[in-house]
């Protein structure tokens, strides 16, 4: 049984669970307008939101049954540099975490994306978590040559939800979640954790998308 990093893992679910009270207020804090019914529809039918569980839950289950396709998908640096580059992605599709790890990433999608998709409607959402994704995953291939699991992706959301909400005149309140889960962010690239690679690429990504235009589809 793999040991855990308290420390980190408190990271992490500040970093997750942040970007998700951030998104969340923020939102809650708008008003509704006529304009907004897509919203609301949104709000009960989050379709990329269950597209990007099933993509990835699917193989998260499987692996268990078939403990093969960790060894298969897995980002292993040594295995893309003989020409598997497919491992730069197949790493989000399964977890090496267990139960509890897998656990923790499927619910924390399903949180961080529905905020996502919500600010950034689904075509951006489902970019904003491969292209991030992908960042991390190069990294990890110099910080963390083994491993996988879909969290790297969900921080790539997590910046994005975070960075678009402070652009947008937020609340007090808001300002003050979305800071602190920043600082968050910022401490894991320090550390060199991949997460925080993630989640600064979704903060770049963010910025470039509000800056030509294509941002937040909502407010």
């Amino acid at each position: 049984m793999p040991t855990v990093n308290y420390p980190l893992a408190g990271l992490y679910i500040l970093g997750l669970y942040g970007a998700f009270l951030t998104g969340s207020i923020y939102l809650r804090s708008q008003p509704l307008r006529p304009t907004t019914l897509s919203k609301t529809i949104l709000l009960r039918l989050p379709q990329v939101t269950l597209f990007l569980l099933f993509v990835v839950g699917i193989p998260s289950i499987l692996q268990f049954f078939y403990p093969v396709l960790v060894v298969l998908l897995q980002r292993d640096a040594v295995r893309f540099m003989h020409g598997e580059w497919w491992r730069l992605i197949t790493p989000l599709f399964v977890q090496d975490g267990g139960i509890a790890g897998a656990s923790f990433n499927l619910a924390s999608l399903v949180l961080v994306a529905m905020v996502a998709e919500q600010l950034w409607g689904g075509p951006l959402t489902i970019l904003l978590f491969f292209a991030g994704g992908i960042v991390g995953e190069i990294a990890g291939l110099a910080w963390q040559p083994i491993g996988a699991g879909n969290s790297v992706a969900n921080f790539s959301l997590a910046g994005s939800v975070v960075i678009c909400c402070l652009v947008r005149h937020p609340t007090k309140l808001v300002q003050l979640i979305g800071l602190i889960t920043l600082s968050t962010y910022i401490l894991l690239v320090a550390i060199h954790d991949i997460h925080g690679v993630a989640a600064t690429a979704g903060v770049l990504l963010a910025l470039v998308l509000n800056f030509v235009g294509q941002g937040a589809k909502t407010f």
